[in-house]
């Protein structure tokens, strides 16, 4: 329990340090407008495709270029091997060609670049990085200081005193002798971010209090998760960014934008999650009923709070329900 508070002390200043830096990271937006990437009726229909067009989709993904250059074979010095989290970051495939079949992750609008100048010294601080294909900021997830932590509701609690306004889902199961919380976020994140959030932990069967441990790299999990934003406030939702199918215990995605006060439903996450096998997938699901999430046999994107199962792959849309 002490080891417990601890770690809520610890993690409450960092919230409060996390909502300053981000802050400071993108004090040039103020003076800066990103030109704003426009949208077609058939970029939205890319976005947000009806049931009736899932059954067109192809068997494969389209696939993916090498980005790793070829070494000449004269050059003599030792090639260098990529590291454990180069590997388990590279983007992958998923393999469930009946899923395929009942979900689609929408796409985003080709980026563009604003006029500005992103601090980026500052944001690796926060284990932040930035993508600039993608136009968005991350938690380095691999490497991030933040999976010595931990999380449990405490550090929802105190999310406010860091001027972080968000939603929260908890989906808790049993599954290989361990509980397992699969958490996700999304809102306003101080006066810099908006985004969202999908995280995995762990912990010992019959562990007290809502304390969990960030997954170890065994229980890490592929998954692809999409921020979709009705900025206008018009029923007019668009994807943002979406951040790539690939191993995880902490999915995130973060863009410039301040909507403090504003109700949160003008935010959704599209996310796709392959676990270990099916029974983990069915545990995930009941669970995710309980929460209030309507199984269906082909996602569309459009119908909120919704989710599809197809062996260990589970896709969801949220936005309305939330446990805070």
């Amino acid at each position: 329990m002490k080891n417990n508070k601890t770690a809520i002390i610890i993690a409450s200043v960092a919230v409060a340090l996390t909502a300053v830096i981000c802050a400071v990271v993108l004090v040039h937006f103020s003076g800066k407008k990103a030109e704003a990437p426009s949208t077609t009726a058939e970029q939205t229909a890319d976005v947000f495709n009806p049931v009736t067009e899932l059954t067109a989709l192809p068997e494969t993904l389209p696939s993916i270029p090498e980005s790793t250059p070829s070494v000449p074979e004269s050059q003599t010095a030792p090639t260098e091997q990529p590291s454990v989290t180069d590997v388990l970051t590279t983007v992958v495939q998923s393999t469930n060609k009946a899923f395929k079949e009942v979900f689609r992750m929408p796409t985003a609008p080709k980026y563009v670049e604003p006029d500005t100048d992103i601090d980026f010294e500052t944001a690796k601080v926060l284990s932040y990085k930035y993508d600039p294909d993608g136009g968005y900021f991350y938690t380095d997830d691999k490497e991030c200081w933040q999976r010595n932590f931990g999380f449990n509701e405490g550090y929802d609690s105190m999310a406010p005193l860091g001027m972080m306004n968000y939603d929260t889902v908890r989906v808790k199961f049993t599954y290989d002798n361990k509980e397992w919380l699969v958490q996700m976020w999304k809102g306003q994140y101080g006066y810099a971010f908006v985004g969202g959030e999908v995280g995995v932990y762990t912990r010992k069967v019959g562990a007290g209090g809502t304390h969990y441990n960030c997954a170890k790299q065994e229980d890490w999990l592929n998954m692809e998760m999409a921020f979709v934003w009705d900025k206008g406030r018009t029923g007019n939702y668009q994807t943002v960014f979406v951040r790539d199918y690939t191993q995880y215990w902490w999915c995130t995605g973060f863009v410039p934008g301040l909507e403090t006060g504003a109700p949160r439903d003008q935010f959704r996450l599209i996310t796709h999650i392959t676990f270990k096998s099916t029974e983990m997938a069915e545990l995930f699901c009941q669970a995710f009923e309980k929460q209030g999430f309507t199984r269906v046999a082909k996602l569309n994107n459009n119908e909120i709070d919704t989710f599809v199962q197809v062996g260990a792959d589970v896709a969801f849309v949220w936005q309305d329900i939330a446990d805070n």
